[in-house]
């Protein structure tokens, strides 16, 4: 029993490798070499444990163990073996974090079985008709198909984990089908063979199919169509504001009712331009009665600052106030006045009137506490 070195172990490349002719021929060359020890040494002992299994490629090559672990590693990450603790089935992420805390730690290597021929035929063709691709007659390896599969399930997972954050807001799209997907993705990538994993594939071919169409829904949704969803997704609560308002007009209620069906529809991406033509009809409307109120707004707070400021410069000249004091307050409500003639909405004119309010009190308590 050989104790594996912890840096080694870190060492251990995973993920995707750029292949690159020459140097990854003899890597392969080595990996091929590799499956054949780990054959002959389950055929010799019935069994190939990871740490008795270096020690036994070290006694028939010259090759280091730091490289006898790592192209170990990547035939798990190839598919075509897998490790084993406890009887329990470990991806090679997992197996280096383990390592990593325990290097003595007993890890099995097991060989993946071959797929059914039949099976494997099926499914590659089934692959070749959803994806669109040149499968059947380019993937006669197994290995080699699980990994075409590998790389677009993590594709699949990769554009449904980024539609996720948007799917939890109120109004947008997806979330039943996000929730879905990456169930089945999960239950599929759990399986950490070829054989295991192309037969995943194959028993659940109906809800690939269905996942497929997910994605390829909610990518064009996403792509094409977040942002002006956004914008439509906000009027709502815009609209809901001047809801008595916009009953009076014409059609604009029945407009508003059907905004928000389309809104709430599971799959809206063929009703976005329906969308938008009513979000833009009753937008008319809507920007009329929020001008007159913000002008109406306006006036009333306007005319509430000018009482202010003729009260405070009537106590400025009662009491006699020098210049700083006047400069102080005085001219702080005035620039006040000015900013709300000048603002576009009654959020910032209630916001300004309400700093013109603490500016007041301010005065009076100065005055108060320097008479």
């Amino acid at each position: 029993m050989i104790l594996m070195k912890k840096h080694e172990i870190k060492d251990i490349e995973l993920g995707f490798r750029q292949l690159t002719f020459g140097f990854e021929n003899k890597k392969l060359k080595e990996q091929d070499q590799i499956m054949y020890y780990i054959k002959n040494m389950a055929e010799t002992n019935g069994h190939v444990i990871l740490d008795e299994f270096i020690q036994y490629v070290k006694e028939l090559t010259e090759w280091s163990e730091f490289a006898i672990l790592q192209n170990i590693f990547w035939l798990a990450q190839e598919l075509k073996i897998h490790f084993r603790i406890n009887k329990q089935s470990l991806d090679p992420n997992d197996i280096k974090r383990i390592l990593l805390e325990n290097p003595d730690q007993p890890v099995g290597i097991i060989l993946n079985k071959s797929v059914d021929d039949l099976v494997f035929q099926r499914t590659k063709r089934f692959c070749q008709e959803i994806l669109g691709k040149d499968i059947f007659d380019n993937y006669d390896d197994q290995y080699k198909f699980s990994r075409l599969l590998a790389e677009e399930i993590r594709h699949w997972k990769s554009c449904l984990n980024r539609y996720t954050p948007y799917s939890k807001r109120p109004y947008f799209p997806g979330k039943e089908q996000i929730d879905r997907g990456l169930s089945l993705i999960n239950k599929i990538s759990a399986k950490l063979d070829s054989f295991s994993f192309i037969n995943a594939f194959y028993n659940n071919r109906d809800q690939v199919v269905e996942l497929v169409d997910d994605v390829k829904t909610l990518s064009e949704f996403y792509t094409k169509h977040r942002d002006s969803w956004a914008i439509l997704t906000q009027s709502i609560e815009a609209f809901t504001k001047n809801l008595p308002e916009l009953k009076n007009k014409s059609g604009t209620i029945t407009a508003f009712d059907r905004l928000k069906q389309i809104l709430s529809a599971s799959e809206p991406c063929e009703m976005v331009g329906e969308a938008w033509k009513l979000y833009e009809k009753i937008k008319i409307h809507n920007d009329i009665i929020v001008e007159n109120k913000t002008e109406k707004c306006r006036i009333n707070r306007l005319t509430i600052l000018g009482d202010m400021i003729e009260k405070m410069k009537n106590h400025l000249e009662a009491h006699k106030a020098g210049p700083d004091l006047r400069n102080k307050f005085l001219y702080s409500l005035r620039r006040i006045s000015k900013n709300i003639s000048k603002a576009k909405d009654i959020e910032s004119i209630n916001r300004l009137k309400s700093d013109a309010e603490d500016k007041f009190d301010l005065y009076y308590e100065e005055v108060e506490n320097n008479p």
